[in-house]
């Protein structure tokens, strides 16, 4: 599978904004349930901009796949919703990578699995670095896109 790393040519890495984690965190209360609200928007404010953090010009994480894995980490650990926190932290992460021109391919019982463990503190970022290496591939809808 292809992974983006530091010697690929740059591209411009898009970002989620928080108006759009708000908008896929009410629409995963709707299909799945429970209770919707922020609880702290500092909280929400910090996860969403976390993976655009640098220090000295240089960006704190490098990769797409870092940027992603730090994106939904934050989110998931924040708790910066009422409910439904391991939900957009994978959803963030799946969007992220669909609107940088990757598809995630794992399954939805290996998601729930990992959620559980980043929550408990038992995987950080560098473990979900690797796991999307093993389960991301470039998409063809991007690539169309660009012709």
């Amino acid at each position: 599978m292809m992974s983006p790393t530091e010697n690929s040519p740059p591209e411009m890495i898009q970002y989620l904004s928080v108006e759009q984690i708000l908008i896929a965190h009410t629409e995963l209360i709707k299909r799945y349930g429970g209770s919707e609200g922020v609880r702290d928007r500092g909280l929400l404010e910090s996860a969403v901009f976390h993976p655009q953090a640098s220090a000295f010009g240089k960006d704190a994480y490098v990769t797409l796949f870092e940027k992603c894995a730090v994106l939904g980490y934050s989110l998931i650990q924040n708790h910066s919703f009422v409910d439904g926190n391991k939900r957009i932290g994978f959803a963030a992460i799946h969007l992220m990578l669909l609107i940088n021109g990757y598809d995630l391919t794992s399954i939805t019982k290996e998601e729930t699995a990992m959620a559980e463990n980043i929550a408990s503190g038992k995987m950080r970022e560098t473990g979900i670095v690797q796991w999307l290496k093993q389960c991301s591939k470039k998409s063809l809808r991007k690539s169309k896109d660009k012709r």
